[in-house]
């Protein structure tokens, strides 16, 4: 039997803490609080600009990620990017506003270039046919889809209104990969988070699953409309943490306590 060369073992290895770290990122971002204030009119939740950075650990492997959302028009853009030596991961979603503050998505990309090879997948919503048409790797198709529907990242928004209306328990359900999914939240409680950056008032989330050795929790800052402080995923012997290195809220700095 022939063994795998030593520097062969060691970039396979590094590549599978890559594909795990993009995992967490990525799916962490469904989780990124959205960057708006509730105002003291009806059926009103104004979004603003945000520009996040954070570091996201596994094993000691690093990698930086950022999550931005722009303002274009009447339409909104969210962009997120994760990379290190070993390859980038884009997403990129747009989305409208309703009138009652529900978050309407319009088209979600996302590229993946890495030393395993290129991934990348598109979804279109056709809003007045009520249809979705997707590509995944290539692969084209259709679905049928209802209001209240999301892709990845217009899900982070409409988490975060709902959040920050106080509602405690929230299922929703999600495009990935041309299949329907659902994700299901519970808000746990408010804390004091500290980080090397400082104390920050926090409410602390958990997404739900069947997996019982799965857990995932998260931390949103309170005072900043709730951008995400912290996400920690426990699974068997593992833990993957992404926390906030700096960011931006409408221009203006996050700062602790």
């Amino acid at each position: 039997m022939m063994m795998p060369s030593p520097v062969k073992a060691i970039t396979n290895s590094s590549l599978l803490k890559l594909s795990l770290i993009i995992n967490l990122v990525m799916s962490s971002f469904v989780f990124v609080g959205s960057a708006y204030t509730q105002e003291k009119t009806i059926n009103s939740l104004v979004i603003k600009p945000y520009d996040l950075e954070y570091v996201v650990d596994i094993g000691g492997m690093k990698v930086k990620a950022s999550h931005q959302l722009l303002k274009q028009g009447t339409q909104y853009r969210v962009k997120t990017t994760a990379k290190n030596f070993l390859g980038t991961i884009r997403e990129q979603g747009d989305f409208e506003v309703s009138k009652t503050g529900k978050i309407v998505p319009l088209k979600y990309t996302e590229q993946q270039k890495m030393m395993m090879g290129n991934r990348s997948e598109s979804q279109n919503f056709d809003w007045s046919s009520k249809s979705l048409s997707y590509s995944v790797d290539g692969s084209s198709g259709e679905m049928d889809i209802l209001p209240g529907y999301f892709d990845r990242l217009s899900l982070t928004e409409q988490l975060r209104i709902d959040i920050a209306s106080g509602s405690k328990k929230i299922v929703y359900t999600i495009i990935r990969k041309g299949k329907k999914k659902q994700y299901q939240y519970q808000v746990i409680g408010n804390q004091i988070l500290k980080t090397d950056q400082g104390s920050y008032n926090s409410l602390v989330i958990e997404r739900l699953s069947g997996n019982s050795a799965k857990k995932t929790k998260i931390w949103f800052a309170v005072d900043w409309d709730y951008a995400i402080l912290k996400l920690k995923t426990y699974e068997k012997n593992s833990k993957k943490t992404m926390v906030l290195n700096q960011g931006k809220l409408n221009g203006n700095l996050i700062l602790p306590l």
